[in-house]
């Protein structure tokens, strides 16, 4: 069974949808820890770790193999409230709390152990990129990234140095586009996964 660490964790958001406003449970980390885990991997997560954990987060909590990183009060987990009202969606509040303190130096001294890292957007790409560079260095295997689209308006050539330092990278169509000028144009060095 192989062993993935997600750097990204959880968040505690407020959805507005068409017809209600509901609480839910979110987060880039959250979401790729546990797709991985319904894949059959075992997942474990590098963020801030409530505690005590709130009861929405406990059942996923155990179905992580660990989360690692710094604990923090649940409400210094980030928290975003998102619009999903119109055509578009809209972030009406965006507070990433103690992920925003994470630094590369946190992460465990070994990584070996893992069979992929995967690094979700945290803050920008160059914060990405100094987690990349610490767990090459601690023994990652196999890295991947993921970007998001104001990041790829913003900083293009940052997100296209990410892209140089992992195997895989996670595009939409929309960030492609955005990236490369068009889908037909999309592409990453052999070997990579893009």
């Amino acid at each position: 069974m192989k062993h993935l660490l997600v750097i990204g964790g959880a968040s505690l958001d407020v959805l507005h949808l068409k017809d209600r406003t509901v609480a839910s449970l979110g987060g880039a980390g959250l979401y790729t820890a546990m797709a991985a885990w319904h894949c059959g991997a075992r997942a474990a997560m590098f963020s801030p770790r409530p505690d005590p954990c709130p009861e929405n987060l406990q059942p996923v909590a155990k179905l992580l193999s660990d989360w690692l990183g710094p604990a923090v009060d649940p409400g210094q987990l980030p928290q975003f409230e998102i619009s999903y009202r119109g055509e578009e969606t809209e972030y009406l509040k965006v507070s990433l709390g103690a992920e925003a303190d994470l630094s590369p130096d946190m992460l465990p001294p070994d990584l070996s152990m893992y069979d992929h890292v995967h690094v979700t957007p945290l803050r920008d790409a160059a914060v990405q990129l100094s987690f990349i560079q610490v767990c090459r260095q601690r023994g990652a295997k196999r890295i991947s990234a993921g970007t998001y689209p104001r990041e790829v308006e913003d900083r293009p050539q940052a997100v296209r140095d990410l892209l140089a330092h992992t195997d895989c990278f996670f595009l939409n169509r929309g960030e492609a586009i955005a990236l490369f000028g068009s889908l037909e144009s999309a592409s990453t060095e052999p070997g990579k996964v893009l």
